[in-house]
């Protein structure tokens, strides 16, 4: 097979984009021939400015979809977690490698910490909704200041002073192979965003040269929890910027999601448990976004971020 895969040209995007293409190779029944199309988006050129103002989810997608909708790319690759829920029109997902962690790590300064044992007023650096809500929902007296950049930067930026603490996907210091102490935090008490952990490769539905033996090389655990989180995300109602998390996985035969919504100020949480059938994960999706939804509307939380 001979793909040509559009990704971003940052240093996690190329690791994660490679480390799917390992496994994909892995997986098929013939040889892998492959050309990497880097793109640049907005969000790798505009890095000293907040999700908010250039753009918010969507941020690092639509310019890499574009080269496989006007035919330079085959597949274009992806962290799924910044896909919107209306991705470009005429993409599929087509393959998921094996997930990784889908969890938020606290990187402190002075060490590994949890966030309890932050002293009050301590700068916690993150430019995620998501995770500045429900860290102010167990510690509304810590201050959440912007920040921006790839890993490096990041963690450059603490180690000089500038934040006590920041928050940072665990999947991305995995897949740079960062030797950095940290401590994970429980998904009761930051869940994790849909889709954070799983790379995807979409296509155009049309592919039908490539399309079923990406599926067929797909992670089957990775692909269904996929599979659920855009079903979730679609239904959800949530704004690009609503502090919405959810964790979904399979146990024991079983796929769960346990989902939350904070408002901004971590005031107020909403959350549910669901339980479903694997085999039908859009729908699984679904019931736990339409009990959210409810849920939030109990509890005086707006999913219109």
């Amino acid at each position: 097979m001979k793909l040509r895969v559009a990704t971003r040209g940052s240093k996690l995007s190329l690791a994660q984009t490679r480390q799917a293409l390992e496994h994909l190779s892995s997986r098929l029944r013939e040889p892998l021939d492959y050309e990497l199309v880097i793109v640049r988006t907005r969000g790798d050129v505009h890095q000293d400015k907040p999700f908010t103002m250039i753009g918010g989810k969507g941020l690092f997608e639509k310019e890499v979809n574009r080269a496989v909708l006007e035919g330079r790319a085959d597949i274009a690759v992806h962290s799924l977690k910044d896909v919107p829920s209306d991705v470009s029109p005429g993409l599929v997902l087509a393959y998921t490698p094996p997930r990784e962690s889908p969890y938020d790590v606290l990187v402190a300064r002075d060490g590994p910490t949890t966030i309890w044992d932050l002293p009050r007023g301590a700068v916690v650096g993150t430019s995620s909704a998501r995770r500045a809500a429900f860290i102010r929902s167990v510690r509304s007296d810590l201050v959440i200041k912007p920040l921006r950049g790839n890993v490096d930067t990041r963690l450059r930026k603490l180690s000089e002073g500038q934040y006590d603490a920041i928050v940072l996907a665990e999947a991305g210091l995995r897949r740079l192979g960062a030797v950095v102490e940290y401590w994970r935090f429980p998904p009761d008490v930051l869940p994790p965003a849909p889709g954070q952990g799983i790379v995807a490769a979409y296509t155009h539905y049309s592919r039908a040269d490539i399309l079923p033996r990406l599926r067929a090389a797909s992670d089957p655990e990775a692909y269904t929890a996929a599979l659920a989180e855009r079903a979730f995300l679609a239904y959800a109602g949530g704004g690009c910027h609503t502090p919405l998390g959810a964790d979904i996985r399979l146990e024991n035969g079983v796929l769960v999601v346990e989902a939350a919504v904070a408002s901004p100020d971590g005031g107020r949480v909403a959350r549910v448990r669901v339980e479903g059938d694997p085999e039908r994960p859009a729908q699984v999706g679904i019931d736990a976004a339409l009990e959210l939804r409810a849920a939030a509307r109990r509890e005086g939380v707006s999913l219109q971020g």
